[in-house]
Formats: structure tokens, C-alpha cells, sequence
């Protein structure tokens, strides 16, 4: 499909979704069934924020994501607390920061006692279930009704919930996440369709790389399509309260463990017939730690008073109303060790790097063909300037920019007098929100398990890690 014709298709869909989602049916048989929504919770793994069809990319096919887009509110300025797998999804569950689970760091459970969504949900008798990607350890996964390992047996779970009971179910797709393969789909993407970031080297190698994303991305969207007919069929869609996210942003050098936009603005979607504004566009700004508040809130739950998230459902009726002035994002420990915190409005975006002396990145993308590319760019002294700054060591200590002139992140504006209000603003609002959390020092540190370059393993290599006393 061209891109003209994919415009006016979602231009059709979104007329047309207006339409139905306003339709008064569709609240009165809400309003007439007399119990909580059932809630159907969408994970992404490691899907950026601008590759969709609904959030404009002219290439990657999407058209049941774009079409749940189309019947509901499409956020354009969602973030996640942290661009990790696991601290990710914890702060979904919880409703809280990283650092204030005991769960900030890649693969570290959930600790004893900690309360997540599901459980919360009991008050409303609700049957719950998680299909796929969990990663919140055995304390989460035994709030559940039902786990099953894998996202396909969906529909396996539907079959066991009780009928007489509102359902959650959180479906934690493993796609789009690395390796990749040749054969996902019968109808792989040409590398010639993708889009190269400016960050990337973009050459064979990269483009390839980029296409076996794309095919993830569109193997899971063809299976919420799935989901979504099955929905339909069973006439459950206007009783189903349905929000598709992402844990963090595309699995590629300088996105996925970053604390910028490529690795924490996501794509999120809600549709709520009856409820939610249908073909509705949501410029203010959201943040994952607001999910499980949200959910609760639906469900005519009081959100606890220990979470750290706050009620987005007004967001969903009316699109223009904003629940908050910043969003908050912190990087930990994943393989490698780091302690970044950020905070971002509508124009801005503050970074404070806690090691400055060390590179870091996501581990998972050492080894990758686009990772590869750039070292031997580096070494044959071939990047851009914008490529450079991955490799730049010593970090600033501080990082300011302006997202609305420079959208990826190039150009650090924390020593221009012309915004030294801004960067003190911004600062301020860091450190008041690193103390209202209870946030531990930058001065904390863990050893690294994996080298920052090679991905060559040492030390103890799963599990929590191990403190560290050394310097930097």
C-alpha cells in the first residue's frame, strides 16, 4: 500500500471509528451490563515509538494496530520510567518508579510482599491471566490467575476464564525483540523499505537488521489482529477496555538503554467503547507508572496510596486534558552499570549522568550487525558527528535539549547561557522528584557481568548483581 493510499485508508478508518466509538449503543450496553470492563493489556517488547502506520511510518505494515488507533486514543507523548525489559514491566504492575520496587536492575524479582495489578483487581472479582513475557519474577506471576509462557496460547486462556467473571489479561509479546530471523514472516520487508534513524550507519548490514524488525513488528500485529476478531466474535469488544504499549523503545545502539526519546517514548494506544474519545489523538503527556493507577480506576478501584503513578482515564474521554507537567526516566543496571535520572516536558528534556566516566549502552545490542557497523565506522574515522556521540567519553554531567527543535537528542544545551533557566528548572525538578521517590545515591554502584564492547561474559552472569566498591 503507498503511502497516499495508506493515508487516506486510516483517514477513512478514523471517520468511520468516530462514528461507532460515539455511537450511543455502544454506551448504553456499557452502562447496561452493570460490572467492571473487562481489561486487555497489550505488551510490545522493544518497540519504538515511530514505528507504527499510525504514528506515521510510511512503511512498516501495522493495519490492526492502526485500526485499534483509529477506534481509540492514540497517545503521542507516552514514556516509559526506564528503557529496560524487566524495571520496565515492573513499573506497569506497581505503579511505581524503578528504584522504589527493590526491582530496578535487569532481571531482579519483584521482592516478598510486593503487590501488582492482578491482585489489586481481586476487589472486583476479577479472573486474571498472563500469556507470554512476564519478567516480574515469582511474586508476580503468582497474582495471576493463569500464566502461560507463550503469547500464542491466548486464546487457550480465554477459553479457561469463568464467564460470569470481568477478565485482565496482559499478553507480553516477545516480538520485536532481537535475534531475528529470515522466515518470521511469508512476506519478509525489503531492506530497501526501511527507515535508517540518523544515529544508525545506514548500510546493507543495518537495513537488513532493521528489516527482520520490521517483519516482528508485523508478525504481532497480524496476531493482535487476531485477538481482536476474537474479541468481536464473542461480543466482548464493548465490554473490553483494550491499551497497547511498548516496555521500551527499538532494540538498536543509542534507543533501547538510553534515557532519550528513542528509548523511552513508546507507543500507546486505548480504546474503551463508550468511554475513551474514538480516532482521538493525546498530545499531553503519560507515563507507564500512570498504568496501573488508570487500570485500577476503570475498574472502580482506589488506586494505593504508596503508588507513584497517577489516574489517566480523564485522558481517555477528553485528549486534551493533561494530568501532568513532567515525566520522569531513570536507567540502572542491565549487564552493565549506570545511574542516569531525566526529566522531560512538553519542549525539554534534563539528563544527569551519575558516571559520566564510563559508555554504556543496552547489552542486548552488542554483537548486533547495526552495533558492528559502527565500530567499524568509528575505526576507519567514517561517522557523523551524531554517530560519534555514542562513543563519547567522558559523558557530560549534565544533558539538556530542546525536543521540539531537535528531536533526537544531538545538540547538548546545558553550558548555553540562553537556557540556564531551563536547565535550573529542569535540575530542581530532578532532585525534588529523586527525594518525594526515596531514590538512592549516584554514588551506588554494581560490577558489570558483560564487557561493554565485545558482550564477552564474566563475573556472575544471572541474578541480582553483585555490589561493587571500586571507582569508575
Amino acid at each position: 500500500m503507498s503511502t497516499l493510499d495508506r493515508r487516506s485508508f486510516l483517514g477513512s478508518l478514523i471517520a468511520t471509528a468516530a462514528l461507532a466509538g460515539s455511537a450511543p449503543g455502544r454506551a448504553q450496553a456499557a452502562s447496561r451490563r452493570g460490572r467492571a470492563p473487562n481489561i486487555l493489556l497489550l505488551i510490545a517488547d522493544d518497540l519504538g515509538d515511530r514505528d507504527l502506520g499510525c504514528y506515521g511510518h510510511p512503511t512498516i505494515r501495522t493495519d490492526n494496530i492502526d485500526k485499534l488507533a483509529c477506534s481509540g486514543v492514540r497517545f503521542t507523548n507516552a514514556f516509559v520510567t526506564t528503557s529496560s525489559c524487566s524495571p520496565s514491566r515492573t513499573t506497569m504492575f506497581t505503579g511505581k518508579y524503578p528504584h522504589a520496587t527493590g526491582a530496578e536492575s535487569l532481571h531482579v524479582p519483584l521482592p516478598e510482599g510486593t503487590r501488582i495489578l492482578p491482585d489489586y483487581l481481586k476487589e472486583k472479582k476479577y479472573w486474571s491471566a498472563n500469556v507470554g513475557k512476564l519478567h516480574l519474577g515469582p511474586v508476580g506471576a503468582a497474582q495471576f490467575d493463569l500464566v502461560l509462557d507463550s503469547e500464542w496460547d491466548w486464546k487457550q486462556a480465554m477459553d479457561k476464564r469463568p464467564k460470569d467473571r470481568p477478565f485482565f489479561m496482559a499478553v507480553g509479546f516477545h516480538d520485536p525483540h532481537r535475534p531475528y530471523q529470515p522466515d518470521t514472516i511469508s512476506d519478509p520487508a525489503a531492506a530497501s523499505d526501511t527507515i535508517v534513524p540518523p544515529y544508525l550507519v545506514d548500510d546493507t548490514a543495518t537495513r537488513s537488521e532493521l528489516a527482520g524488525y520490521y517483519d516482528e513488528v508485523t508478525r504481532m500485529d497480524r496476531e493482535i489482529g487476531k485477538i481482536d476478531s476474537w474479541l468481536d466474535e464473542n461480543k466482548l469488544t464493548d465490554d473490553t477496555l483494550v491499551l497497547f504499549v511498548s516496555d521500551n523503545g527499538m532494540p538498536f545502539p543509542r534507543a533501547k538503554g538510553s534515557c532519550y526519546d528513542s528509548g523511552v517514548r513508546v507507543p500507546m494506544i486505548v480504546r474503551w467503547p463508550g468511554k475513551a474519545s474514538a480516532g482521538s489523538v493525546c498530545d499531553s503527556l503519560v507515563s507507564t507508572v500512570d498504568l496501573t493507577p488508570s487500570m485500577l480506576s476503570a475498574a472502580g478501584i482506589k488506586a494505593d496510596k504508596g503508588m507513584q503513578g497517577r489516574d489517566a482515564t480523564a485522558m481517555f474521554a477528553n485528549p486534551a486534558t493533561e494530568i501532568r507537567d513532567y515525566v520522569h526516566v531513570e536507567r540502572n543496571w542491565h549487564n552493565h552499570d549506570d545511574n542516569q535520572r531525566g526529566v522531560r516536558d512538553r519542549s525539554f528534556k534534563y539528563i544527569h549522568n551519575g558516571r559520566p566516566r564510563v559508555w554504556t549502552s543496552s547489552s542486548d545490542l552488542m554483537g548486533s550487525d547495526s552495533w558492528t557497523s559502527l565500530l567499524a565506522g568509528r575505526d576507519r574515522n567514517e561517522l557523523t558527528a551524531e554517530q560519534m556521540r555514542l562513543f563519547m567519553v567522558p559523558r557530560a554531567a549534565e544533558e539538556l535539549y530542546d525536543t521540539e527543535r531537535d528531536p533526537w537528542e544531538f545538540v547538548n544545551l546545558a553550558g548555553d547561557p540562553n537556557y540556564a533557566g531551563v536547565l535550573a528548572r529542569l535540575r530542581d525538578e530532578c532532585a525534588d522528584w529523586r527525594k518525594a521517590t526515596n531514590d538512592y545515591p549516584s554514588e551506588r554502584r554494581y560490577k558489570d557481568n558483560l564487557d561493554r564492547f565485545t558482550r564477552t561474559k564474566y563475573g556472575k552472569t544471572s541474578g541480582a548483581p553483585e555490589p561493587y566498591d571500586g571507582n569508575d
